[in-house]
């Protein structure tokens, strides 16, 4: 029998930091994290229904268990008389998946007269999407076996410069009215998700710490699995441990969301490998996908 937290119909579904996420992540078996009211998704590896109404897909790398339900995602959105939605991928993939989006249509036999193609976006590391007046999204680069990239959500907030702070209202308008720029923009970092990984991005980008939420793989937890890890390109627990040790101080989130497992694992070994390995204090804070 399936093991309930191998079903990827059977997500997680998260409050974290004034967000909620309906996610799933089990290694070789599907990835995916909605964001609904934020219009907008990381990974497709399964399209649940509710996934259909989301308008943007992030897509981390192109691995299929990440990746082999974005063209299903088009498909049910276009049998919905949606508009088309818009797709993030590594600028080195776009080519691939510009091909694969023609060869779905063409095995559905979709009429040319009837079919919009999906938006294919490349992006590069240190690209920035804006996604709303007070959203926006900043990818930064992943080390994996595929082009990989991460992807980080941030609020945009205009505040007073500080020379401007007590002015009152009227003086303010007169500014805006003669073009002086009185205001500067503050980004603050809301949520990271980062797809298949190994630990050496954390060494690389510290700035993940800052979000309020962060989504980030173990893939492997035994003792006999390190050189497998490093080979497949993914973190095994041990290196997460020495990353705290190294750098205590960079993973200042509120809430760390581990996923990604392997196959192999039943929940009871994922449970009792991490409570034995990582520090309490920082268990305190981590929400584990299963």
């Amino acid at each position: 029998m399936t093991p309930r937290h191998h079903n990827p119909g059977n997500p997680i579904r998260l409050e974290l930091g004034g967000e909620k996420i309906t996610a799933f992540s089990i290694s070789a078996l599907s990835t995916y994290a909605l964001l609904p009211e934020l219009n907008c998704a990381f990974d497709m590896g399964d399209c649940l229904l509710e996934a259909v109404p989301i308008d943007r897909v992030f897509v981390t790398h192109p691995h299929g268990d990440h990746t082999r339900c974005l063209f299903r995602h088009e498909a049910l959105r276009r049998l919905m008389g949606m508009p088309p939605p818009t797709y993030y991928v590594p600028e080195e993939t776009r080519e691939g998946f510009v091909q694969l989006a023609d060869a779905w249509r063409r095995l559905e036999r979709v009429r040319d007269a009837n079919f919009t193609p999906p938006r294919i976006e490349g992006l590069k590391a240190g690209d920035v999407v804006p996604l709303h007046r007070q959203l926006s999204l900043k990818t930064f680069p992943v080390h994996h076996t595929a082009p990989s990239l991460g992807y980080t959500l941030f609020d945009v907030r205009k505040k007073l410069k500080a020379e401007y702070h007590g002015w009152p209202g009227a003086e303010l308008a007169r500014l805006r009215r003669e073009g002086v720029a009185f205001e500067e923009e503050s980004w603050l970092p809301r949520l990271t998700f980062i797809g298949d990984s190994t630990i050496q991005t954390l060494y690389d980008q510290p700035h993940v710490g800052e979000s309020r939420v962060l989504f980030l793989e173990v893939t492997f937890l035994l003792d006999d699995e390190r050189e497998l890890a490093q080979r497949r390109g993914h973190t095994h627990v041990d290196g997460l441990v020495k990353f705290l040790r190294d750098c205590p101080d960079v993973l200042r989130n509120e809430h760390i969301v581990l996923k990604h497992f392997s196959m192999r694992y039943d929940k009871a070994t994922i449970r009792s490998v991490l409570k034995a390995k990582l520090p309490a204090g920082f268990m305190e804070r981590v929400h584990i996908m299963i």
